[in-house]
């Protein structure tokens, strides 16, 4: 009977231990994330170009788009990718040599081109609109593609 108690005082245990780690890692990489885009420094406008569908199944796919107004520098999540801890690698923007950039979402068919796109990092926003109405209001850390470490569970 004492045994029974002790074993099962040891697994209460080794299961609260368990869920500590998992919640402190969840919140690490939480962290993390907001970290990245906080320091992405992206604020401005773009145009979306055209569309390239990935899954047809799933609806996923790249906007091409090509910046109007503002600034955002292609080399600053690259350096940012560098001192990531939980995560592999985090991307909003893919860049390409013309100019262009790429930005992976799912629901790809709702968009079209000439939709306009507002990005403001520290303030977490993503925005798509087609004549100023509201298509896709969203978050650049819910918009970015990204691969974790070990905590493959609680990956997007």
């Amino acid at each position: 009977m004492k045994r029974s108690i002790v074993i099962g005082i040891v697994v209460i245990i080794l299961l609260f231990l368990a869920s500590r780690i998992l919640l402190k890692t969840g919140n690490e990489i939480d962290h993390e994330m907001q970290s990245y885009v906080d320091n992405l420094n992206y604020e401005f406008t773009a145009k979306v170009d055209s569309i390239i569908l990935v899954s047809s199944k799933k609806g996923t796919g790249f906007l091409v788009c090509k910046i109007t107004s503002g600034v955002c520098n292609r080399f600053v999540e690259d350096s940012l990718n560098h001192h990531l801890i939980n995560y592999k690698r985090i991307r909003f923007l893919n860049f390409k040599p013309n100019g262009q950039f790429q930005i992976f979402l799912g629901g790809i068919s709702k968009y079209q081109p000439n939709d306009s796109i507002v990005v403001n990092s520290k303030k977490d926003k993503f925005n798509i609109f087609r004549r100023e109405e509201v298509i896709l209001k969203s978050e650049v850390s819910h918009s970015t593609i990204h691969k974790v470490y070990f905590a493959f569970w609680l990956q997007d």
